[in-house]
C-alpha cells in the first residue's frame, strides 16, 4: 500500500508524464519535422535512465548508443525498444587503447581512476587495483559512415568526453545540441577538465546554455563519521551541461534545425522560453503562424504561468 507521500509523488509523476506527452504530440503536429530527433548517445550504459527517455517513449526520437562495456552493453540488448540501436564500441580518439573496467559499471574508463583524487574525495574504494584493463579499438564519431548525423549528441564517458567531441567535428557539424557530462574536479589520471571542453565546443559553434545538475563530495575529514554526508558536501565534481548552436547566427539555421532544436528543449532538457525562441523564429520565416507559440505555451504547467 502506497503511503500519502508516495501517492502524491506517483500522482505528480503522472502529472507531468501526461503534460510531457502533449507538449510532444502538440509540437509534433504543428512542426512536422522531417523525423525523429536524432540522438547519438555514447556511454548508454543503462545505470541511470536518460533524459530522452520519455520522448522514446512517445516515439519522438530515435536512439543509436554506444557502450564499450560488455556487461552494459549485454543489459541494453536486453531491453531494447523500438527506434534504439546498440553498438558495442568505444568511440573517441581512434585506435588501439585500453578500456578500464570498475565494479561500479558506471566507473568503467579509458582513463584509470586517480588512486590520490579519489581519497580526497572520500571515495578511496573507488580506486582498484587488481583492475586488468582490456585492449579496445576506439573508433571516431567521424569514421562512422554508416552513423546518420545526430541532430542531439548525449555523451557520459567518464573522461573521454572531449576526445568523442573533438573526433566528431563532422558528424556534429549540423546537431542543433550536445549534451556532456563536464568534469571540475579530475578523478580519472590525465583527463581533461571541463575548460579545454568548454573551448572545443565552442571552437565547433556550441555555446553553453545551461546545467542540468551538477554533483558534489564530502572532501576526506576526520569528522566525517559525525557528518550528514547529504548535507556536507562541498567538493564539486561533475554535472550534465546542455550546449546549444549559437543560436546568434540564426540565418545559419536551416528550418529543421530550429523544429529539433525545438522539440530537444521542450521535451528532454526542459527549457521552455528557448522552445518558444524556436517557434518564434520559424514564425519569421512563414513556417508556422503565431498561434503555435501560444498554443505550446498552453501545454505548460499552470505555475509557470502568469
Amino acid at each position: 500500500m502506497m503511503t500519502g507521500g508516495a501517492e502524491q509523488m506517483d500522482a505528480q509523476s503522472r502529472a507531468g508524464r501526461r503534460l510531457l506527452s502533449e507538449r510532444v504530440a502538440y509540437l509534433r503536429d504543428r512542426l512536422m519535422p522531417a523525423r525523429p530527433l536524432h540522438i547519438l548517445d555514447v556511454g548508454a550504459n543503462p545505470i541511470n535512465v536518460p533524459d530522452y527517455d520519455p520522448l522514446l517513449d512517445l516515439g519522438g526520437c530515435e536512439v543509436w548508443g554506444f557502450e564499450p562495456d560488455d556487461e552494459a552493453f549485454a543489459a541494453l540488448g536486453a531491453d531494447q525498444r523500438p527506434g534504439t540501436h546498440y553498438i558495442n564500441k568505444a568511440v573517441g580518439t581512434p585506435g588501439a587503447a585500453n578500456f578500464y573496467p570498475h565494479p561500479q559499471s558506471g566507473l568503467g574508463s579509458l582513463y584509470p581512476i586517480q588512486r590520490e583524487s579519489v581519497a580526497f574525495l572520500g571515495h578511496r574504494g573507488w580506486y582498484r587495483d587488481d583492475i586488468t584493463p582490456i585492449p579496445v579499438e576506439v573508433v571516431a564519431l567521424d569514421d562512422l559512415d554508416d552513423l546518420p548525423p545526430p541532430d542531439m549528441l548525449k555523451i557520459d564517458v567518464q573522461g573521454a568526453e572531449l576526445d568523442v567531441i573533438r573526433h566528431g567535428r563532422e558528424k556534429l557539424s549540423q546537431a542543433v545540441c550536445v549534451v556532456p557530462e563536464v568534469r571540475f574536479y579530475r578523478i580519472y589520471e590525465g583527463e581533461p577538465l571541463w575548460g579545454k571542453l568548454d573551448v572545443e565546443l565552442h571552437q565547433q559553434g556550441f555555446v553553453l546554455h545551461k546545467l542540468m545538475f551538477s554533483k558534489a563530495a564530502m572532501i576526506e575529514n576526520s569528522k566525517a563519521g559525525r557528518l550528514k554526508g547529504k548535507s556536507v558536501r562541498s567538493q564539486l565534481i561533475d554535472g550534465d551541461a546542455v550546449y546549444i548552436r549559437n543560436p546568434e547566427t540564426p540565418d545559419d539555421w536551416s528550418d529543421e534545425q530550429w523544429k529539433q532544436l525545438a522539440i530537444a528543449s521542450g521535451a528532454v532538457f526542459d527549457s521552455f522560453d528557448l522552445t518558444i525562441h524556436c517557434l518564434d523564429r520559424l514564425e519569421e520565416r512563414g513556417v508556422i503562424g503565431p498561434e503555435v507559440a501560444d498554443g505550446f505555451l498552453d501545454c505548460l504547467p499552470e505555475w509557470m504561468k502568469k
